[in-house]
């Protein structure tokens, strides 16, 4: 190849690779502005309000973007733009990445107008009123406000009040100045007695009736007269009070009376009021007062006093002690204590200063008695008193039935003899029901119903079956402490005595919450309310009635070991508490539902021949507890009959317990 030839060749491959490079620019120019446009983000901006929307003007602070007729085009993430307009606030907006592509509003605030107000007289602090808004008393009012329409009202008492009106720009600045004209107004004086002396603002009114026209102001006035009490006084004349009338009315010169007494401690009245001894009193001249002394076993003094003006008096009261005589009679014979301190044994004649004393008459074993009596020196006083028993008188004031904290009802009961046990001819006897004759003195509550697993719960946390359920499942120490938790919250003296974890006995004569006893729950069973004692609560018929109570039905034929045919009760196990009809006695669920630990150990020692025991509560100590009476799974003639005897030494599924307590600690 001629060298010519080559170097046409080589021209020719220079222009290839020349028009292959500028086409791959044109290439990667093209890429990068459609990347660009791709990454490019469109955000529609609303400057508001709409006023300042027409002339707003919208810059880019921050970021790679551009801000075109209403849209910002952004490349970079979290742009800032700013608005400004005539008249607001400039504002600057933050544009986040969630609000990338979606219209966003830049809210100017309006430039406060700025409103100076001076006055030229007075120069004091008015009160300011804007369009009826009460603003600080100043001497010139300032204000920053918005634009708009305004009333400005500068008012002071003593000048007329004054209003302008004002329209305001946004961030326009207004200056003005007041005159207020002095306000005047008119005062009218009268006086009585009309010869009496007047001086106004320190000049002499030389006649009165008087009418003074003047300007608003503050003025004083001096009314003074012999032998009367002067009047001062200021009036306050305003442009809104611009008319004032007085009346001065003189009053007397006050006389005045110092009074002693003797003995001192007594009562001293001045026209019926209470009034001190030794202090210097004001009276009015020439009126009638009575001054009156008093004291008990003194008597008392009375004396008419009228003092001209400016007199003084001193007045003494001096008295003798009189004597009263009381005889004191009671039955039976008691201690007395007068005014707190011994006197003496019933019948007793005494002689006291005749006044009130407080006798008290008292006696072990007895309600005492007190008595407030006011002798008297001519007439011989007589006190007989009749003492009643402590029990007494807190069976007096027993009420009937009440609620403790717990919602229990409990019902009073006056017990009495009752046989326990029974025959060995009756059907269904067992060994141990031995024939007792025991006789209850004693006055006691009972609870109604069965404790139920809501209110145990209170003291425990056992439930099984529903708060309206009797609890069950719990031994007789369980139920012990559960009454005396329930007396310590009602501050009653605790029953049961416990030694840690122990048991140590009880107390006889506390009124705190206990189990009944054995005696107590077989008379309540078989003869309270009744006209003679009964084989069974209903009666002596072994025949169950209708509704009597929650026993082995004939539901239960198959689930327990017996079963009463011809029974139904609609319970197959326990039963809510209070769903059987009270019995007798006023009582739910003695018979039936679930049996009842009672206070008593279970002993099989039978009594002494011909004993009669007197409220039995058994021994401090044994080995196992008695329960009584029937439950939902009796189903024999000999565990339905009150005199049904049994002991456990736990808790089971068919045992609960019921509340009791005696009215008074002491036995006969």
């Amino acid at each position: 190849m001629s060298e010519f030839k080559q170097q046409i060749e080589n021209a020719a491959r220079r222009q290839r690779l020349l028009l292959l490079g500028f086409g791959g620019f044109g290439l990667g120019f093209m890429l990068v502005v459609a990347v660009g446009f791709l990454l490019m983000k469109v955000t529609p901006v609303k400057v508001s309000p709409v006023p300042a929307a027409t002339e707003a003007v919208v810059t880019v602070e921050k970021g790679a973007a551009i801000y075109f007729q209403g849209s910002l085009f952004s490349l970079s993430r979290y742009p800032v733009i700013s608005a400004a307009a005539k008249g607001y606030v400039t504002a600057e907006r933050e544009i986040g990445p969630s609000e990338e592509g979606a219209a966003v509003e830049v809210v100017l605030r309006e430039l406060p107008a700025k409103l100076t107000v001076k006055v030229a007289a007075p120069e004091e602090a008015l009160n300011w009123r804007i369009n009826g808004k009460t603003y600080p008393s100043t001497s010139q009012l300032e204000a920053e406000l918005d634009a708009g329409h305004y009333v400005v009202r500068a008012e002071h008492p003593y000048f007329q009040p004054v209003e302008r009106e004002y329209d305001l720009e946004r961030g326009e600045s207004y200056s003005d100045e007041l005159s207020l004209e002095r306000a005047v107004g008119t005062i009218r004086l009268n006086v009585t007695p009309s010869d009496a002396n007047v001086i106004f603002n320190g000049q002499s009114v030389s006649e009165v009736p008087a009418e003074i026209s003047i300007e608003a102001g503050q003025y004083e006035i001096e009314v003074t007269k012999d032998g009367f009490a002067p009047i001062q006084d200021v009036i306050n004349l305003t442009f809104q009070q611009n008319e004032i009338e007085r009346h001065y009315r003189l009053q007397k010169k006050p006389a005045y009376v110092t009074v002693s007494t003797t003995p001192k401690g007594g009562r001293l009245t001045l026209n019926g009021k209470s009034v001190s001894a030794g202090k210097e009193l004001q009276l009015s001249a020439n009126k009638k007062y009575y001054l009156r002394y008093e004291k008990d076993g003194y008597g008392s003094k009375e004396e008419e006093i009228n003092l001209k003006p400016d007199e003084h008096l001193d007045v003494t009261f001096d008295m003798a002690l009189k004597i009263g005589e009381i005889h004191i009679t009671s039955t039976p014979p008691a201690s007395i204590l007068i005014d707190g301190k011994p006197a003496g044994n019933t019948p007793l004649i005494v002689r006291l200063p005749a006044t009130a004393h407080d006798f008290t008459l008292q006696r072990p074993g007895y309600v005492s008695v007190n008595k407030v009596i006011k002798l008297d020196q001519k007439a011989v006083r007589k006190l007989d008193v009749t003492l009643k028993t402590e029990r007494a008188a807190t069976i007096d004031t027993a009420k009937p039935v009440y609620k403790n904290s717990l919602g229990m009802e409990m019902r009073l009961f006056e017990p009495t003899e009752v046989q326990l046990g029974a025959p060995r001819h009756e059907k269904g006897q067992r060994a141990n029901e031995f024939l007792r004759p025991v006789n209850l003195t004693r006055h006691f509550y009972v609870a109604t119903t069965e404790t139920t697993e809501g209110q145990y719960s209170q003291f425990q946390g056992k439930r099984k079956r529903g708060d309206n359920f009797p609890v069950t499942n719990i031994s007789w120490e369980e139920a012990a402490r559960f009454c005396n938790w329930l007396s310590k919250i009602e501050g009653l003296p605790m029953f049961y005595k416990f030694d840690g974890v122990n048991y140590r006995g009880f107390d006889a004569q506390s009124t705190g919450y206990r189990l009944l006893s054995e005696a107590e729950w077989e008379w309540l069973a078989r003869k309270a309310k009744r006209n003679k004692q009964t084989v069974f609560p209903w009666g002596d018929d072994a025949v169950i009635p209708k509704g009597a109570g929650n026993i082995a039905d004939e539901t239960a034929n198959g689930k327990t070991p017996f079963f009463v045919p011809g029974y139904i009760d609609g319970f197959a196990n326990a039963a809510p508490a209070g769903s059987f009809v009270k019995d007798k006695a006023g009582l739910h669920d003695l018979f039936g539902n679930v049996s009842e630990w009672v206070h008593d150990f279970y002993t099989l020692v039978p009594p002494a021949s011909g004993e009669v025991l007197a409220d039995p509560l058994g021994a401090q100590a044994g080995d196992k507890h008695m329960f009584k009476g029937a439950s939902w799974a009796s189903g024999t003639l000999t565990e339905i009959r009150p005199a049904y005897r049994a002991s456990s030494g736990q808790g089971t599924d068919k045992i609960g317990f019921r509340v009791a307590r005696y009215v008074y600690g002491d036995a006969k």
